[in-house]
């Protein structure tokens, strides 16, 4: 017969188990999405992000919010893609810096601005998600100590909602799609480092499916091995506005496109777009890819076919488009296809040489110059973009025009900014002219900035099949510019940075929680 101290002892133990029992039901009833630190990765969802870009980067940040451990893949040596390169600013209705600032702005109108700019091409429940979410979106960003307080009219915007960051005491600009992505991109890789690898020089290479669901993919690493990641997928690999390979997508769908200048990098290629090819995935406005009117033209070099991007920004500040003869001819603030349609329709040949770009002449003054930046204005200028020509009669001499046209140009102008509209419909004229000015040039030509179309999503980041009915892929997502159906026809400036950290956001957060959901 057992002792009194072993009964007692046996007793003890299991009241401890029945105390302990009872707590874990507890904790598992009343906190169920309480992640423990001693957690197996084996126990985390994983989640794989091809392409480090903005959209891959916001939907790293959200998924690991959420629970998940993520492999980043990306084919260049660092994270950044074209999102690196913006420059206009991101936009966001109903903003906390547009509400400092006294502009009155609804979702309402961002959608109704967006749709119309997508002339009918849009799906309007992506549009909507897109400005609903923006404020968000710009909440999240600030999250990270983006001072993103300027706020702009950026052309086809009816208001002013297009932010960027201020110039810092000294006056140096702060480049906006650079500072947003090294900031996120500091953080995943420091903040994030215990549930976050990222694999450089890494290209994707095919879908893993087991029946009709994606369940990882293969990848080519830099010592050209081939290895296999099992996870749900994010594709945020970007678009194909600079893809001139042998399988080239813009020969495919833009071919009277294709030989334009472009301001991507020579990672733009559409690789994720042709690798999934015979996965049955939705495409959706592959021919549509946006021209963008004001790529900045390099006398010193002008048939360099990758351009500086003329930020929107200068015109959004004021500057104005001449054609050959120093005659205005367009809306400088309408849509970006508007005015590319214009230039083309308007303008000549550089220095009347066929085989030159198609330029107009972007014209500013010392007003439009310190809105814009100078400091900003003077990088152009050491690099023999913007050129300060001087007085009116030094203008008319350097475009080779009659001085009297470009007096007359001024006036109209300025005479049209009284009434409230020009002949070309232009009703916000954030500067003037006058014949005393002091005066900058710059050439412009339309060049190739962006994809509108690309893989098809649903309101969840979904990519869809393309057949038999257009179905979500189960374990597939997408964000940012390797997608379509958000802006339809024509982008507007500031919706790209927009709709990589809303959609990019979104996919996190479904990836992460997609086996659960499940």
């Amino acid at each position: 017969m057992p002792s009194t101290g072993l009964i007692r002892v046996a007793y003890f133990v299991a009241i401890v188990a029945v105390g302990a029992f009872i707590l874990a039901v507890i904790r598992s009833s009343l906190f169920p999405q309480i992640r423990t630190a001693t957690e197996s990765h084996e126990a985390q969802p994983h989640v794989i992000v091809v392409g480090g870009g903005l959209a891959g980067l916001s939907a790293v940040i959200e998924a690991s919010r959420h629970g998940a451990r993520i492999t980043v893949i990306e084919k260049e040596k660092s994270l950044g893609g074209n999102s690196a390169k913006a420059t206009s600013g991101i936009n966001a209705a109903e903003s906390a810096a547009q509400k400092e600032r006294g502009i009155s702005d609804s979702v309402d109108s961002f959608v109704k601005d967006t749709l119309a700019s997508g002339d009918g091409l849009s799906k309007p429940e992506l549009v909507h998600i897109l400005a609903g979410k923006s404020a968000e979106a710009m909440d999240f960003l600030r999250s990270f100590g983006l001072n993103l307080v300027d706020v702009v009219q950026l052309g086809g915007h009816g208001i002013p909602r297009t932010h960027r960051i201020p110039p810092t005491a000294d006056g140096r600009p702060i480049p906006v799609g650079f500072t947003i992505v090294s900031t996120l991109r500091k953080y995943v890789e420091n903040d994030l480092r215990n549930t976050v690898q990222v694999l450089v020089n890494s290209a994707f290479k095919s879908l893993i499916l087991d029946s009709d669901r994606v369940v990882g993919i293969t990848y080519e690493a830099e010592d050209k091995t081939v290895h296999q990641l099992h996870g749900t997928v994010i594709l945020t690999a970007g678009g194909y506005a600079n893809d001139h390979t042998e399988d080239s997508l813009l020969d495919k769908y833009v071919p009277s496109l294709a030989k334009l200048p472009t301001t991507n990098g020579p990672w733009a290629t559409g690789d994720v777009i042709k690798a999934t090819s015979a996965a049955g995935l939705s495409l959706i406005h592959m021919d549509q890819v946006q021209t963008h009117p004001t790529g900045f033209l390099e006398p010193s070099n002008p048939k360099h076919h990758t351009k500086f991007l003329a930020p929107e920004a200068l015109r959004g500040c004021g500057a104005i488009l001449l054609d050959g003869e120093g005659k205005r001819f367009v809306d400088e603030l309408g849509r970006r296809n508007h005015v590319t349609d214009a230039i083309f329709s308007h303008c000549k040949h550089y220095q009347d040489d066929g085989s030159m770009p198609i330029v107009a002449v972007m014209l500013m003054n010392d007003e439009i110059i310190k809105r814009f930046g100078a400091p900003s204005a003077a990088f152009y200028e050491k690099k023999g973009i913007i050129e300060n020509v001087g007085s009116l009669g030094e203008l008319a001499a350097r475009l080779q025009v009659d001085a009297a046209v470009l007096t007359d140009t001024l006036a109209s102008h300025n005479k049209a900014a009284e009434s409230g509209k020009d002949e070309f419909g232009k009703t916000t004229f954030p500067a003037l002219f006058t014949p005393d000015d002091n005066f900058y040039i710059a050439y412009i030509t339309p060049t190739l900035h962006y994809c509108m179309g690309g893989l098809e999503i649903s309101a969840k980041a979904e990519v869809l099949r393309s057949k038999p009915e257009k179905k979500p892929v189960a374990g597939l997502y997408g964000a940012g510019e390797v997608t379509g159906g958000v802006h339809g026809a024509n982008r507007l400036g500031g919706n790209s940075l927009l709709e990589c950290v809303v959609f990019g956001r979104v996919a996190g957060y479904h990836a992460a929680h997609y086996r659960r959901e499940k």
